[in-house]
């Protein structure tokens, strides 16, 4: 990855936003617990990473404090040439609805790591969705992964690469609602799970995850994103079906004990 010490910055410096520093050399970082350098120092960089909690709240995605910095960034003249490269899970519409109230050249570039392999799926991605709507910006984005060897780069706009932070999110919690169903239709037939699990995991047409019904503790889609992203993207959608996986998937964790 691109050595980003003299030009790169963090804003939000926890788990994702220490990662993102580690991948990329930066030593400049800006949070509410402690700060490397100020906002007016890290304005002055080029790439300035955003890796902000956007936690649901109310069935809606927060995305104040994400918003508030790209305010305070935008007061500074000289973050006239920063990229500010989202990293947070936010709803379609986010990086442009900031571009218009800011100035601010946003880009889109979800993360996609496992809370397990944080640091390694940083480092060596196995999906990079980079959203850009100024074609200005495409080579300088795409200059931070010429060492990656990540076979799967997806370039779209920004509300696309929103969307498909959501859109995998949601389906994995969708096919863990459907392995817990058919779960339970294996234990009230007596059909054998685990041969049925191995058939769909090594078909091609079939998924390799989300198949292990008892996990971590219990039934259910758990952690912190799954949760939270199932959640905001049905209360924007307003998809009957989401709606009742959301559910299902409260049930399960409920009855489980699983957090």
């Amino acid at each position: 990855m691109m050595d980003l010490k003299n030009n790169g910055a963090v804003i939000g410096y926890g788990h994702l936003g220490k990662s993102i520093a580690k991948t990329f050399n930066i030593k400049k970082y800006f949070d509410i617990t402690g700060s490397s350098a100020t906002l007016d120092e890290i304005a002055s960089c080029r790439y300035i990473f955003m890796a902000l909690p956007t936690p649901t709240v109310n069935g809606e995605c927060d995305t104040n404090l994400t918003r508030d910095y790209c305010r305070q960034l935008a007061q500074y003249p000289q973050s006239e040439n920063a990229i500010i490269i989202i990293r947070s899970t936010v709803l379609p519409g986010t990086c442009r609805a900031i571009h218009e109230a800011t100035g601010l050249n946003v880009v889109s570039h979800p993360e996609f790591l496992s809370e397990d392999t944080l640091d390694k799926d940083a480092s060596d991605p196995m999906l990079i969705v980079l959203g850009i709507d100024n074609s200005v910006l495409r080579k300088h984005v795409w200059s931070l992964y010429n060492a990656s060897k990540c076979q799967l780069k997806v370039e779209t706009d920004t509300v696309t690469a929103e969307t498909i932070k959501y859109a995998l999110n949601t389906f994995f919690t969708t096919k863990v609602i459907f392995a817990n169903m058919l779960y339970d239709i294996c234990q009230k037939s007596g059909a054998d799970y685990d041969t049925i699990k191995t058939v769909l995991t090594k078909h091609p047409w079939g998924s390799g995850n989300h198949w292990r019904v008892i996990d971590k503790g219990g039934r259910g889609a758990g952690g912190h994103c799954l949760i939270k992203d199932l959640k905001a993207f049905q209360t924007y959608t307003q998809s009957d079906l989401l709606k009742l996986v959301d559910r299902i998937n409260e049930q399960l964790l409920h009855e489980s004990g699983k957090s």
